[in-house]
């Protein structure tokens, strides 16, 4: 889904070629590793990395969501860098490049479905003003 998503930006996940990352969600004791290759996120063994990324799962959550800043986070002492902190960097640029589309996958519906089912699910959360409850919730419900 990530490689779906970050599509469009795959020149600039180039100059992150071979780097690897491994993002920790400190509370629940998980880790996730990967790398860029060939323009595209892929998994990576686990090992030493280029930049490590802690924080736990409401904190990472509320970054994954734009509910919060990175810089917030990190300069609040809830989200920790470590390692090639330009690679974090550049990463979060693209991030914030990228306008995310969360209807994307109805796209590939044929004609007429897909259409008509975005208009509706568009007309659904105009009326019902979904997207703004939705972030509210979302937000009381990943306070720190």
């Amino acid at each position: 889904m990530a490689n779906r998503v970050l599509a469009k930006r795959q020149p600039d996940l180039v100059r992150l070629e071979g780097r690897r990352v491994v993002i920790e969600v400190s509370d629940l004791g998980k880790s996730l590793y990967w790398m860029i290759r060939r323009g595209r996120i892929a998994p990576a063994p686990v090992g030493a990395v280029d930049l490590r990324i802690a924080g736990s799962a409401k904190d990472l959550c509320r970054l994954a969501l734009r509910l919060d800043d990175p810089d917030t986070l990190f300069f609040a002492r809830r989200l920790v860098l470590e390692g090639e902190t330009s690679i974090g960097l550049h990463f979060k640029n693209i991030l914030d490049s990228v306008d995310l589309d969360w209807f994307a996958p109805i796209r590939y519906l044929p004609a007429p479905l897909g259409p008509r089912i975005r208009q509706t699910i568009d007309r659904a959360i105009r009326i019902t003003q979904a997207d703004r409850r939705l972030h509210d919730i979302l937000d009381r419900a990943l306070q720190p």
